[in-house]
C-alpha cells in the first residue's frame, strides 16, 4: 500500500511539488515521477532569520580575532 497525499487534485501530474511552513523553515518537497516513483527528487530548506539552534550571539569579525589571539596566547 503506497501513500499518497490526498490533497493533490491530480495523481497523474509528472511534476509537482509540496511546500511546508513551520515558524523555523520552509521546506519544498519536489517529486518528479518521471525519476522516481516514490521519493522527493529535491528537497530544500529555506531557513528563517529568527532560526538560532544554539542560541549563539552574533559576533563581528573583530570579536572572532580577539578570541582567537586569546586562545593562542594561553597556550
Amino acid at each position: 500500500m503506497a501513500f499518497e497525499p490526498n490533497f493533490i487534485k491530480n495523481r497523474n501530474m509528472s511534476k509537482y511539488e509540496l511546500v511546508f511552513e513551520d515558524e523555523y523553515c520552509i521546506s519544498i518537497w519536489r517529486y518528479d515521477k518521471s525519476k522516481n516513483q516514490h521519493n522527493p527528487v529535491e528537497v530544500e530548506h529555506k531557513w528563517k532569520k529568527t532560526f538560532n539552534p544554539w542560541d549563539q550571539k552574533k559576533k563581528t569579525l573583530g570579536e572572532l580575532v580577539k578570541e582567537e589571539k586569546k586562545k593562542r596566547s594561553v597556550t
